[in-house]
Order: structure tokens, then sequence, then C-alpha cells
């Protein structure tokens, strides 16, 4: 039986959907469009050519950016899988849907992006090759079809569901082709793909084609099966990894994104083929980054660097998105939330909090983030998952330093990493975007000030919705 707010989100969900069912009944233009929206797991966004890289990683999403517009400067509100999703699914913070370490369920209470499309009338298809965001874990809600790739992947595979999920999406545009019905509805299709997430083993030829010369078979060999629970020896200073592993690790990472890139470079031709592409608005991000050796860290663990947090986010629907756009103003993630509802002409759901957004760039007037509100990066744990796993391997450790909330929010242009020991770091990532110098002890003032900052945030009204 639901719960009594489950119940409430439902009711109001009800009454949204009966104005969205209007309004997209109107449509804009008659017809309202399809929404892909492309999560690329672990993705971090100074790896890709449209966010500056040098590297051929993603010629694909190269080609899709100059149709559409690129944000460069996107931030995740979290550091890992199962908050980040939260957030993009409900337009809310981690600290508001506490969907984290600890409660990793997405509350039945939840209103998320899928319910409110399904509720206008669209068809609501998800496919996900990362098992944090699985069924157990409550995020198909709102999915007519939910499909858990990860389970279907063979042991020891390269492809760790990218080309299983592009099957079942060749499979549902098939059908829907052939359906009638099917297509006078509007579809919804996530999709999430997990390549670039430790271990980094990318099949040929990316991982040949983005590995330096010189690279030692057997040693690429050994880091390309490198995975948990490595990283958390690395974390805590017991690892071998040298300087030159490390660089064959982004490699082999950079080939984890160029074999994505090549994947989905197929749904989009999909699309092409079908008649489809230029009525479907087309979003690509990620949920977070990633630390390989960075800051001492591996993986996306105990940490709020922007290395984490910077994303890549790019939108293309030609007529409401301007082709060749480049916005270079602090968004976030989860600003998809309002803004692909926006798009599709369905309002969001009503007396439910969104937090999130609508992003600047489309041909929306309404306001979207202004120069004083503030960028955030929550970590609200605190980790009792993580610290588990490390206490079991590492019994005789004190692992206290790492048991805290952690939270950054960004003001301009510094930044604070807020723990809830009392232990912050202040950086000016303006002058110093990789947030090598501690200010703290030099800008006491503006430390107290930023620390000041997190603590009403965290305690902001909007925690307290009902």
């Amino acid at each position: 039986m639901l719960a009594w707010s489950a119940l409430l989100s439902h009711a109001r969900l009800l009454v949204t959907s009966l104005l969205a069912a209007l309004l997209v009944g109107v449509g804009c233009a008659g017809r309202p469009p399809n929404i892909l929206l492309v999560v690329i797991d672990t993705a971090r966004a100074d790896r890709f050519p449209f966010d500056g890289y040098p590297r051929p990683t993603a010629p694909a999403l190269e080609e899709l950016a100059r149709q559409g517009t690129v944000y460069t400067q996107a931030y995740s509100p979290a550091p890992w899988t199962v908050p980040a999703h939260a957030s993009l699914f409900t337009g809310q913070y981690p600290s508001l849907h506490r969907t984290d370490c600890g409660s990793l369920r997405l509350p039945d209470a939840a209103v998320t992006l899928a319910e409110v499309l399904r509720a206008a009338g669209y068809h609501t298809v998800g496919y996900t090759a990362n098992p944090w965001i699985g069924v157990a874990y409550n995020f198909q809600q709102g999915f007519d079809t939910y499909g858990e790739i990860w389970r279907e992947v063979q042991e020891g595979s390269e492809d760790t569901g990218a080309s299983l999920t592009n099957l079942r999406v060749e499979r549902f545009l098939r059908w829907r082709a052939g359906n009638a019905d099917a297509r006078r509805r509007p579809f919804f299709l996530f999709i999430n793909y997990f390549e670039p997430h430790l271990p980094y083993h990318p099949p040929e030829p990316e991982r040949s084609r983005l590995l330096r010369p010189g690279a030692d078979p057997a040693r690429v060999a050994r880091l390309s099966h490198l995975g948990h629970p490595d990283e958390m020896r690395f974390i805590m200073g017991r690892s071998d990894l040298t300087a030159r592993d490390l660089a064959i690790l982004n490699d082999l990472y950079d080939g984890e994104i160029a074999y994505v890139d090549r994947r989905l470079g197929e749904v989009i031709a999909l699309l092409r083929q079908e008649g489809l592409l230029d009525r479907t608005v087309v979003a690509v991000t990620a949920d977070h980054g990633e630390n390989i050796g960075d800051h001492g860290m591996l993986d996306h663990k105990m940490s709020v660097h922007d290395t984490l947090l910077h994303v890549p986010l790019l939108l293309r629907y030609p007529g409401r998105v301007p082709a060749g756009q480049v916005v270079d103003r602090l968004v976030q993630m989860h600003d998809l939330f309002p803004t692909l509802l926006q798009l599709a002409g369905v309002p969001p759901p009503l007396d439910t909090t969104v937090e999130a957004r609508l992003l600047p760039g489309t041909d929306s007037h309404a306001p979207g983030r202004g120069p004083d509100d503030p960028i955030v990066g929550e970590f609200v744990g605190p980790p009792v998952d993580f610290l588990r796993s490390m206490q079991e391997l590492f019994p005789k450790d004190d692992l206290s330093r790492f048991n805290r909330k952690l939270v950054a929010l960004r003001l301009g242009r510094y930044k604070i990493q807020w723990g809830s020991d009392g232990r912050h770091a202040l950086f000016d990532v303006a002058d110093d975007p990789g947030e090598t110098h501690d200010l703290a002890a030099e800008r006491p003032d503006l430390l107290r000030r930023m620390a000041d900052a997190v603590e009403a945030w965290l305690n902001r009204p909007a925690r307290r919705h009902s």
C-alpha cells in the first residue's frame, strides 16, 4: 500500500496530467516532440571535443553538438550515480529528495520526469546498463518499459551493455514504426550507457586508437581489469600504480568515451533513418565525472571536486534550440527536468518542489539561473555503504576522515568544499580550475561566509517541503 505522501503526490500528478493532456493535445505545432535523454555514465566534461578536449574521442557527438547547443559549464548536483539520477528524474537536489548513501531507493512519493510525461500521453521507455538505477532502487517509476540491460551482459565482456541497449532501441523503433497506435503517441526514451565506468576496457578499434604509442601490452591488459576494490586501495595510499599506469588508465578511459560515442551515433542514425530525428529533442549528458588519479583519488567516491561534478551537456531540437550555439553560463545537469518538459509543452507537476531551472539558450523567456544563484553538488551521505566496504578491506585503519557529508557550493569565482566534520577547502576556480591551491587558511573570512552559505542552503525552506 502506498504511503500517504505517495498518494498525495499521485493525486497531484493526476491533476497535472489533465492539464498536460490538453497542452500536448494541442501542441506548439500540433504535435509534441519525442524526447531522447542519454546519460553517459561517469563521463567528465573535459574529455569531449565540444568542451575543448584536443583528442578525437567523440566525433558523433561533436557533429550533434554542431547541430544543437552545448553547455560548457554544466555541473551535476551529485558526484555519483544514485543521487545524480534521482536529481535528473525529479528536478531536486539530493538534500531534498534524500536518495543517496544510506537511503538508495527512490521514494514512491517522488514525482519523476517519466511519470509526468506518461501522464501527458507519452510512451515512456528506459534502458539502463547500470544496476544502481535498476528496479531494486525504484528508478523504473513512470516507465511503461524499463530494461535492465546489465542483467544480460556476459561476464568479462568488453562491451558492458551498449550494443545490447542499441538492439533494444532498434527493436522498439521498428515496433513503433509498424504500430499505428504507437505512432500517434510521442515517446520518451531514456538510455544509460555504462562503459566509461571502472574497469576501463574499451573494445577495438577505440582501444588502439586512443592508446598512445609505446604502451606495454601486458601492462595495458592488467590495467584494463583494474576495478573494485583497487580504487579503494588507491584512495587509502595502498596502491602501486605509477604515473605511467595512470596515463594508460586515462587513455583507456578515453577509449570508453569513444566507444559510447560510436554506439550513440548508431542511435542517432536510427532516428534519422526513421524520419524521427528532427521531431525529437535529443539531450546528452552524464550523471557525474571521474577521478583518474586526480586529487589522489580514483573512481567517484569521497570527493566533490569538479572532476566529478563538471559534466557534458548538449541539446538538439531544430527550431527551438539554436544550432551551433555555445552557452558558457553556469547550469546544472538536472536543469534538464524543467527544460525537457518545457520543450514538450508539458507543465511541471503541481504542488511538487522543482529546484532545477530552465536552461538558457532555448526559445523560452522564463528566467534561468541568476548570477547570484549557487551551483551545488552534494554527497549527503554519510557514506555508510562505501565505508562498510572500506572497513572490510582495511579493518585496522581509522576511516573517520571519510565519515562525513560533503557539499560543493560555488558562488561567482569561489567554490567551497564543505565537510560536515568542519574540514572545509576553498578554491578560486576562475584562476585555479584544477582545485590545486586551497585558500582556506589564507581567506578565513571568505571561508566562513561560504560555509554559512552552505549551512543556509542545507536549511533552505524547500528542504522542508512536505
